[in-house]
C-alpha cells in the first residue's frame, strides 16, 4: 500500500496516516527485525514478507501486505540456482509519482545494486537469501534421517537443495559486515560464512560457492587471515564458535569423500561446497575436511622451558617472549583433505605457530550481528 507524502487539504485518507512522520523516514520500520523469513514446504522454496512493514523508496512510502515471493518474482530467469545469492527489492512502479496510487512490487534478483527493469532511485534492497544445500534437522536443531529419526541411519546424507532458511537476512536482521551475502545466522548474535573463505580479488575474503579456499598456497598465515577478515568486517571464530557452527557435520572417512573431502588418498584442496553432504546442522559447508581452519585461540607448547625473546613475528612487528622459538601455537579446527576419520566437527590441532604458512590451512569467518 502506498502512502502519499503530502496532502495539504488533508482530504486524502491515506495521507492522514502520520504523513509528516512517514515522509521523514530514512530507515525501514518493522515490528520485528526478521520481517522476511523462508517459508513453504519442508524444503523452503519461498520467502514471506511480513505485513505492516513501512518502507521508503525514493520519495514514496509503502506499507506492506503479507507477501509471498517465489522464483516467479525473479527479474530474470525462471528458477533459483544452487550456490547463488539473491537479493530482495521493494520497487516503486509509479517512479515517485505523488498522484499515482500504485502498490509496491517486490522483485528477487542476483544483482547487488538494483533489479532488472528498475533503477537505484525507484528500488530499495530490503533483504536477501542464499539458495543451496540444507541439512534436515528436527525442532532441536539435531540432524535427522529421512525417516525423521534423530541421528538415525543415513542421517549424514539427508540433505536437500532449497532456500537456506537461516541465510535469510533483512536490513535489521543481518551481520554487521557490509555484505551479508553467503552467510547464515548461527544464533546468539552470531553469523557465519556458508563457505570457506576464498580470495575476493581485493585483498579480502569472500564466502562463495565453487571457489578455491584460500590457504598457505597464497601465503596465508594466522596474521594474514586475521587482516583479510578484518577488511571485510569479519573475524576468525573461537573454538566454541567453530564447534557451534560445525555441529552436525559428518565425520570424515579414510577411504572415500562421501561426507567430507577427507580421504587419506587425497592430495590437495577441493572447491568450496564440492561435497554435497559436507554440511553442518546450521548449513555451513566444509567445516570438516578440505582445509584446516584458523581459530582465534592460542596455547603454549607445554614441553618448552627456556624463556627468551624470539624474532619470529616478521620484520617490523616486534619479538615474542616465550619458552621456545615455536612455543606459541594457534589452534586449527576441522581437519584437512587427507585426515580421514580424524576430521570432525570438534577436531582440533594445537601444533602450529601463527606465522606458519601451510597449503592445507585455510580460514572460515564469522561476524557479530547488527
Amino acid at each position: 500500500m502506498k502512502h502519499f507524502l503530502y496532502d495539504e487539504t488533508m482530504l486524502n485518507t491515506k495521507a492522514r496516516i502520520t504523513t509528516a512522520k512517514l515522509a521523514a523516514i530514512s530507515d525501514i520500520v518493522a515490528q520485528k527485525a526478521q520481517y522476511i523469513t523462508a517459508t513453504g514446504s519442508a524444503a523452503p522454496d519461498e520467502v514471506t514478507v511480513e505485513a505492516g512493514v513501512i518502507i521508503s523508496v525514493g520519495p514514496s512510502i509503502f506499507e506492506t501486505a503479507l507477501t509471498k515471493l517465489t522464483a516467479a518474482n525473479l527479474d530474470t530467469g525462471t528458477g533459483f540456482e544452487a550456490g547463488s545469492d539473491y537479493y530482495i527489492y521493494c520497487c516503486d512502479p509509479s517512479n515517485g509519482s505523488d498522484t499515482l496510487d500504485q502498490d509496491e512490487i517486490f522483485v528477487i534478483s542476483k544483482n547487488t545494486t538494483y533489479p532488472s527493469g528498475y533503477t537505484a532511485e525507484n528500488s530499495r534492497k530490503v533483504g536477501g537469501f542464499h539458495y543451496g544445500i540444507v541439512r534436515n534437522v528436527n525442532s532441536k536443531g539435531n540432524p535427522i534421517s529421512s525417516a525423521g529419526t534423530e541421528n538415525g541411519s543415513g542421517w549424514e546424507g539427508n540433505v536437500y537443495t532449497g532456500i537456506v532458511p537461516n541465510s535469510v537476512w533483512t536490513t535489521k536482521h543481518r551481520p554487521k559486515c557490509d555484505d551479508p551475502s553467503g552467510m547464515v545466522y548461527l544464533g546468539n548474535g552470531l553469523w557465519g560464512d556458508i563457505y570457506l573463505s576464498s580470495d575476493n580479488g581485493n585483498d579480502g575474503l569472500q564466502s562463495k560457492y565453487n571457489a578455491n579456499p584460500i590457504t598457505g598456497t597464497e601465503g596465508l598465515n594466522w596474521y594474514i587471515a586475521n587482516e583479510k577478515a578484518r577488511r571485510v568486517g569479519k573475524r576468525l571464530p573461537t573454538y566454541a564458535e567453530f564447534c557451534q557452527a560445525a555441529f552436525g557435520s559428518p565425520e570424515g572417512k579414510d577411504d572415500n569423500n562421501t561426507y567430507a573431502w577427507s580421504a587419506t588418498g587425497n592430495t590437495g584442496r577441493q572447491k568450496t561446497g564440492y561435497v554435497k553432504n559436507a554440511i553442518s546442522a546450521l548449513n555451513i559447508r566444509d567445516l570438516v575436511g578440505n582445509v584446516w581452519k584458523w581459530l582465534d585461540e592460542f596455547c603454549l607448547d607445554p614441553t618448552a622451558t627456556t624463556w627468551a625473546w624470539h624474532d619470529v613475528l616478521g620484520a617490523g612487528h616486534g619479538d615474542a617472549y616465550m619458552p621456545s622459538s615455536t612455543a606459541l601455537r594457534a589452534l586449527l579446527a576441522g581437519g584437512n583433505w587427507s585426515n580421514g576419520v580424524r576430521g570432525g566437527d570438534r577436531a582440533v590441532t594445537c601444533n602450529n605457530y601463527p606465522w606458519y604458512v601451510g597449503a592445507s590451512v585455510g580460514v572460515w569467518c564469522v561476524c557479530d550481528a547488527l
